[in-house]
Formats: structure tokens, sequence, C-alpha cells
């Protein structure tokens, strides 16, 4: 089954303008809500979390007998040393979160029941429903026939992974550091949640200080202060105001930033397309919500 998803490659984004499009603001959205659960569950570790997503999405999508992902692979998929790679998986076997299999680490059925880590991907499976659904609802998506085969949560929560990691890789030029990444993406979302009508620019007024931050990812201020600075310094892509921190307009008005926003649409219209090849109802996204719409987290 072929799905030709055309999420307003141009349409919506020239609209509203590249940097701060719809499909921008649902996406910071998404990731503000997942990365916000999965730093409390983690302790703010943005690597192990990655990791072991990761791991989670290959035990659910791999044959019974071929759920395992070696430590290789996983380096390879994340663009991380080995040895980085290595250190987390060993420290996810002692923690019972995940354990050894044959050519690799695997996460077992018994472990995604558990209360956190059910809670963890119950979350991040609604997460990329709404942001299916407001896609949909934003006319970014066509209308579909119904799926051809019964929807299957395990799709949603695979689809939510790899939005996030194909973000993570569209980026990786700007943003190396994983953390740096949340960061920009939870200022981002906290700026266009501040400023509430979409028709209003951007400005000092919806800045959000680094103590906001701190408390919604579950990381020490000091690290988050020491990180944005990194993040305005050169032109970067954050500036400083009064009152907290904006995603830089001048940065974002890049030739490649534009260019890095049309890689992860590209990879987006893929994974919509395969979720739906797989039963995902793009027709009617709210039908399949585990435990009803998420509400955004707050960043005000």
């Amino acid at each position: 089954m072929t799905c030709h998803l055309r999420l307003a490659r141009g349409r919506g984004l020239q609209r509203m303008g590249l940097a701060l499009g719809k499909i921008t603001h649902l996406l910071a959205e998404m990731q503000t809500s997942i990365n916000a659960a999965g730093m409390r569950s983690f302790d703010g570790d943005v690597d192990r979390f990655a990791i072991f997503s990761l791991i989670v999405r290959e035990s659910l999508q791999r044959s019974s007998r071929d759920k395992a992902i070696s430590t290789h692979s996983l380096a390879i998929s994340l663009s991380r040393s080995f040895e980085t790679v290595r250190r987390h998986v060993i420290a996810l076997t002692e923690q019972g979160l995940c354990v050894r299999g044959r050519g690799g680490v695997m996460v077992r059925p018994e472990v995604l029941e558990q209360p956190d880590v059910a809670e963890l991907m119950r979350l991040s499976h609604d997460s990329f429903v709404r942001f299916v659904e407001a896609l949909a609802r934003s006319g970014e998506l066509p209308s579909q026939r119904p799926p051809a085969r019964p929807y299957d949560r395990h799709v949603g929560i695979a689809a939510a992974v790899d939005v996030m990691l194909a973000t993570a890789d569209s980026n990786r030029a700007v943003h190396r550091n994983w953390l740096d990444l949340v960061l920009f993406s939870t200022v981002l979302a906290a700026n266009l949640q501040r400023r509430g009508d979409a028709g209003v620019p951007v400005g000092p007024d919806h800045a959000v200080r680094p103590g906001v931050l701190s408390r919604v990812l579950n990381l020490p201020e000091t690290t988050v202060r020491r990180r944005l600075k990194l993040l305005i310094a050169g032109g970067g892509p954050l500036v400083r105001v009064r009152d907290g921190y904006l995603v830089s307009r001048g940065w974002l008005e890049r030739p490649e930033a534009a260019e890095t926003q049309e890689r992860t649409y590209a990879h987006i219209r893929l994974i919509v397309a395969n979720a739906a090849a797989q039963g995902f109802p793009i027709d009617d996204p709210a039908s399949v919500y585990l435990d009803g719409r998420p509400s955004v987290v707050s960043l005000v």
C-alpha cells in the first residue's frame, strides 16, 4: 500500500513562514511532551532515554525470534560512539529495563507493562496521535481510505520514536548534542505557547526562563544555563533577552535552517505514510487514542 502524504511542503509553510509554520509548532509540542516525560523517567539523561526508546521500538517491531538489537547497530542508528552506547546499555540492563538476547539487547514484554514504562509509552503514542490529528485538522493531510488492516498500538509507539529520532538525525549538523536539540525544541514550544495568537510575531514578551526549562525537563538549572550559553554563542539558534530565551529568527531564516526543516518534514511524511500502511487511521486519528488527547506541557 502506498500513501502519498503531502504535508504542505510549500503551501502551509509559505503561508505562515517556514520558521514558525504550523508543522514546526506541532512538532515542537510533540517533542516537548515526549521529552518532558522521558527526562522525568530517566532522571534528565536524554542519551539513555533515546537509547532505551530505540531498543523498545526494535523489540516491538521485530519478529518474536529476533527482537534483540546489537550495541553496534544502536550506535550506528543513533550516530553515537560504540562506547557511549555500550555504557548506557550496561546501565539499562543493570536497572532491569533491558536484557541480553541472542545477538544484542531487548526489552522483555513484562517490562513494557511496568506502570512507569507503560505510562511513558502510552503518552508517546498519544502524543503522536495528537500530532497527526492536528495536521489532519489543519488540512495538512489528504483524506485517506480506511486502513486495510487492524490497528496495533505498537505502530503508533514505533512512529513516535521514529519522529523523535528522525528529527535528531535531521538536526545532527546543527545540534550535535541531543540535549541541545531538546532545549532548542522546548524553547521553541515555549515561545509559541506564550505567544498564543498565531498572528502575533514571537517577541521578547514570549521568552522562557531557564528555571522553566529546568523544571519541565528535570535538569539542574546550572546545566540548563550552561547549555543555553553555548546555544546563543556565535550567532547560534537562540538569543538572550531580558526575560529569558527566544529562538533566533535570524538563525531560522538561514538557508541551512530551512534545509534542515525540509529534511525533517520529508522524514515525517515517510513515517506517517508507513504508519498508515500498517493500519494507522489517518482519516480518523482520534479513534486510536489510548488515554485520550494529552494536554500540552505548560511552559507559561
